[in-house]
């Protein structure tokens, strides 16, 4: 699974930052548009504009894949993490796939893949963005969504926004017009180098 990830996506695509090492990907602006300037308005936002995007690029999928990536040196440094995560109701999954290795900046960064019925991704997704908004249950793991065989591959980094990237060029270019609201403004020049104009 892991290995099929890597090719699908590139190990780029697990890393930080992942729109400026990609090609034909877009960068949402998640609760910069809340209505109201508070953290509660600013989450509500963020998690309906994501469960928004990633309904629609998942629509036919039954399941979807997820990663987990941290730091650290081993699991038991991060048991808080899977404290939060159990807080919110969800279980990884027994089936899973384990990988670490040393990255560019020298930190041991772990990996975990596993794969979840796409019913149970809003209690990730509640944890990933609530993290920076000191709302709780919450994870400071970072997470990446994704479907091979679709070939697209979705990164909320936490409240402000979220990247998607893939080969699936007809997907993403749906999602771009449907969605060109949320599109983060600093990067639609590059995006519209990519997709053509609005």
């Amino acid at each position: 699974m892991i290995e099929e990830a890597f090719k699908t996506f590139g190990k780029h695509s697990f890393q930080h930052a992942i729109f400026y090492s990609n090609q034909d990907c877009l960068r949402f602006e998640l609760s910069e548009g809340a209505e109201f300037d508070s953290r509660i308005s600013m989450f509500q936002t963020a998690l309906t504009r994501t469960t928004d995007v990633l309904n629609t690029v998942f629509e036919k999928s039954d399941k979807v894949s997820i990663c987990f990536a941290f730091a650290g040196d081993s699991f038991i440094e991060n048991l808080s993490q899977f404290k939060e995560i159990k807080s919110l109701g969800f279980i990884i999954p027994k089936k899973r796939y384990v990988h670490s290795e040393w990255d560019e900046e020298e930190w041991h960064r772990n990996y975990i893949f596993f794969t979840i019925d796409k019913s149970e991704l809003h209690k990730l997704l509640f944890g990933c963005l609530a993290n920076e908004l000191g709302i709780s249950p919450s994870f400071w793991f970072s997470m990446y969504v994704f479907d091979v065989k679709l070939g697209v591959l979705a990164h909320p980094y936490d409240d402000r926004g979220m990247d998607l990237v893939g080969p699936n060029k007809f997907i993403l270019r749906r999602i771009y017009k449907h969605y060109n609201s949320w599109l983060l403004n600093y990067d639609l020049p590059v995006m519209r180098q990519w997709f053509g104009a609005l």
